[in-house]
């Protein structure tokens, strides 16, 4: 079995506020670096810790999807997009490309042309580890696994992390979020995934992948922004390990909704497949 749950989203969300007053006073604050710095910095801000001296990572964080509409996020998009703006432009314009063996481009290149036919996300499954991003909201105990909720179109979810010190599960099944397992690097928090299964894409524009895949997950906090960065493995399908891009999540007040089952209504009245991959 995986470590991935489906729990319904009220009874998580109850822990997590439990699991918050049971930590209120144990929280410490990391002095100030200097009496000279930009207080308004993020970088410059107290950092919040636990009472085993770790970053206080507890809350809920809004982290739009943008033009990855498929998946879905919570909050407001990471960038602003124009009314009729897909995206593709500036993705393909991106130098940090997926490094797909040659003999696969081919394939990534039809799969983007039809990507509402092919997409495993737009058939309302789980858009699985990295894709789905960061966490919308986490709770962090000392001594207990970490707990990522996740309010997404596929159906809210969740993942745990353990953080004692265990190995990858031997023989996993896999799953859409994968074998987990998480340690400090300092004040990076570092999540390493296995077992993941082959019906999930890494992004928007044909990035399929292997079960094969290996993540890489490294998240910080910085004053009231986590910074996520995932870096993804696939001897079958990529020539080297490939980091992507960063993504920031802000601490909000708002709590996650639970969605409603999803249900694929839209396929036979598509018109054009690579609407949403379509250089615009």
């Amino acid at each position: 079995m995986s470590r991935l749950g489906g729990a319904p989203p009220a009874t998580l969300v109850l822990v997590f506020f439990c699991f918050i007053t049971m930590q209120t006073a144990a929280q410490q604050t990391a002095p100030a670096d200097s009496a000279n710095a930009d207080k308004s910095a993020p970088s410059a801000q107290p950092l919040r810790r636990l009472s085993d001296g770790h970053p206080d990572l507890n809350g809920f964080w809004a982290s739009g999807a943008g033009p990855d509409t498929p998946v879905g996020g919570f909050g407001a998009p990471e960038r602003p997009f124009k009314r009729g703006d897909n995206g593709a432009k500036a993705r393909q314009a991106d130098p940090n490309q997926p490094p797909y063996k040659p003999e696969l481009m081919d394939k990534v290149r039809d799969l983007a042309k039809n990507e509402s036919k092919y997409d495993p996300a737009f058939f309302c499954k789980p858009g699985g580890v990295p894709r789905v991003g960061p966490p919308h909201a986490i709770v962090q105990v000392p001594g207990m696994p970490l707990v990522f909720l996740y309010q997404v179109i596929a159906g809210n979810t969740f993942r745990l992390i353990p953080m004692d010190g265990r190995l990858h599960t031997p023989h996993a099944d896999p799953s859409y979020y994968g074998d987990s397992i998480g340690h400090w690097e300092g004040d990076m928090l570092v999540i390493d995934t296995i077992a993941l299964n082959d019906d999930t894409w890494l992004g928007l524009d044909g990035w399929f992948h292997s079960s094969a895949l290996h993540v890489v997950e490294r998240i910080t906090r910085e004053g009231d922004t986590l910074r996520y960065q995932a870096t993804v493995e696939d001897p079958n399908v990529f020539t080297r390990p490939w980091t992507m891009n960063p993504r920031f999540a802000k601490l909000t007040s708002e709590l996650l909704m639970e969605n409603g089952p999803c249900v694929e209504k839209d396929e036979s009245h598509i018109t054009d497949f690579g609407e949403k991959t379509k250089i615009q």
